[in-house]
């Protein structure tokens, strides 16, 4: 279960409480299929906008794209694979079941159209109906997505956090010189936000204390514990990853789960 990572209204700072909880969605990313749901927080000060907003986890958000079963990090793997390595969609294909990921053509084709999208500036042309959106909820919040690597860049999703609009995206580098301008276009296109999301990229917290001087800032809770997790015990959870694949132990959960649901059947 995904809930937002900060617990206090950032309009009037009074505390979130649960709106309503979004049904189960399963995800599939490269490292595996993930069953997940949301719950959605409101201000509970009746007299503050927030009580009528709703308020979403970043993490869950930043997972896929509206519509789409599969996660953020398998577009940007197919995009890297077709535009910058070339490879044809049967290649891709190959490459994906390498992570374990079976589909087809035409949905890898889906995706690439997804992830052209993206980083072209789709948006553009809808950019004065998403101002009236977010004029008309009260202002936003701003969700900074900058986890997922594409070669030698950092694909870039910049969200609004209370209705999912996906307001600006980009491939960049790492650094604060590559970051700044991404956030002062988000800055110069959408105005000041209500509070910033993000995770703790030195490059992201410089640029938006530039950006937006004191506007809240709250760090990922969820990437941080996952970098320090990663600084303890990534060569482990590699080597654990390496003995599950070889030992099979994927094909025999998933034999497990169909007997439970075959017994459940000829029980219930």
């Amino acid at each position: 279960m995904f809930q937002p990572d900060f617990k206090e209204c950032p309009i009037c700072g009074e505390k979130l409480v649960k709106k309503y909880n979004t049904p189960e969605k399963t995800v599939i990313t490269l490292n595996g299929k993930l069953i997940c749901w949301e719950r959605v927080l409101k201000c509970r000060n009746k007299n503050c906008r927030g009580n009528s907003m709703s308020f979403h986890s970043a993490e869950f958000k930043g997972l896929t794209l509206e519509g789409l079963t599969f996660g953020i990090d398998v577009l940007a793997l197919e995009g890297a694979l077709r535009f910058e390595d070339n490879k044809t969609i049967d290649e891709i294909l190959a490459g994906l079941s390498e992570h374990g990921i079976h589909t087809n053509g035409a949905t890898v084709s889906k995706h690439l159209d997804k992830y052209l999208a993206l980083i072209s500036g789709y948006h553009k042309e809808k950019i004065e109906e998403i101002r009236q959106g977010l004029a008309k909820q009260g202002g936003y919040v701003l969700q900074i997505d900058g986890t997922v690597s594409v070669k030698t860049k950092t694909l870039y999703i910049f969200r609004d956090n209370i209705s999912g609009t996906v307001l600006y995206a980009a491939l960049a580098g790492d650094e604060k010189d590559d970051v700044k301008p991404l956030v002062q276009y988000v800055c110069d296109t959408f105005g000041i936000p209500l509070g910033v999301i993000s995770d703790m990229q030195d490059a992201i917290i410089g640029s938006v204390a530039e950006a937006f001087p004191g506007v809240p800032h709250q760090y990922c809770q969820y990437h941080f514990l996952k970098n320090v997790g990663n600084a303890i015990l990534k060569e482990k959870h590699q080597q654990l990853g390496t003995m599950i694949r070889n030992k099979e132990v994927k094909k025999e959960i998933v034999k497990v789960q169909k007997e439970v649901e075959v017994k459940k059947k000829m029980t219930g």
